[in-house]
């Protein structure tokens, strides 16, 4: 599989889509900084925002890269005979799958990465080096790292069950479009429930529990928490993409194990 992981890297140097995701990526996040900096200063009342908002919103550019990346870059190897190629090679299914899904998501943590740089290299003078609670933001970080392992492993599963490039692109972009709104409409919901009103006396706790299950599991879900800075559970949120990892990962492969490719 090695050798497969090595191959896909090499492709990803080459990709277009990848290295568009990277300057956007790194664009937003010098947007976003500076037109805080000129709100904070010509402001003077305005809450001055911290590292750590930039950082977690770098995640999210990421996140939406995902689906559009790994569409393509899945598609091309169908559409090229690569994936049939390397089965007459010799490689084993299980081995093509993995390794297309580390390279996923090694391309969207670079995105991720990049981002993050700029973040450091322009946020660190513009607000300061100082990061609010740096051990919550430690585990924001690697609550986000698990939640982009998770988006890689969902549109991974996509990508590599639908043969055809342009419905690949189309599924992937369509799935994680259902699962956004889905995850807008849950935290409206959840948060809804809260407020002034006590705990005490919301009368439906089995669906506000359910809500929350689905809030916490989805990595659209996740991704939101992330960005609003607010973990409704932390613990679960971390369990949780694993458990999506592990899941989708293991029906990828039995679904793509029994796969006719012509």
């Amino acid at each position: 599989m090695r050798n497969l992981i090595f191959a896909n890297i090499t492709r990803l140097k080459k990709s277009k889509i990848f290295w568009a995701g990277v300057i956007v990526s790194m664009g937003y996040s010098a947007f976003l900084l500076i037109m805080n900096y000129l709100e904070a200063t010509t402001s003077p009342d305005t809450e001055i925002v911290h590292l750590n908002w930039f950082f977690l919103s770098a995640l999210s550019v990421a996140a939406i890269f995902c689906p559009v990346f790994s569409g393509l870059f899945v598609g091309t190897e169908y559409s090229d005979g690569t994936i049939r190629n390397k089965l007459i090679a010799g490689h084993k299914r299980s081995s093509i799958y993995l390794a297309n899904g580390i390279v996923i998501f090694i391309a969207e943590y670079m995105v991720f990465l990049m981002a993050s740089l700029v973040v450091i290299i322009m946020g660190g003078p513009l607000f300061g080096f100082d990061l609010e609670y740096p051990l919550y933001f430690a585990l924001d970080i690697l609550g986000g790292t698990l939640m982009l392992c998770a988006f890689a492993s969902v549109f991974t599963f996509i990508s590599m069950v639908v043969s055809n490039k342009a419905s690949s692109v189309a599924a992937c972009l369509i799935v994680y479009a259902l699962l956004f709104g889905m995850a807008n409409f849950l935290r409206i919901a959840v948060f809804s429930y809260y407020g002034e009103v006590p705990s005490s006396v919301i009368l439906n706790e089995a669906l506000r529990s359910v809500l929350e299950f689905l809030y916490d599991f989805t990595p659209t879900g996740q991704s939101l928490q992330l960005t609003n800075g607010l973990l409704l559970h932390p613990n679960r949120f971390l369990l949780y993409a694993i458990i999506n990892i592990v899941l989708t990962t293991i029906g990828g492969l039995a679904i793509f194990k029994r796969k006719n490719l012509k």
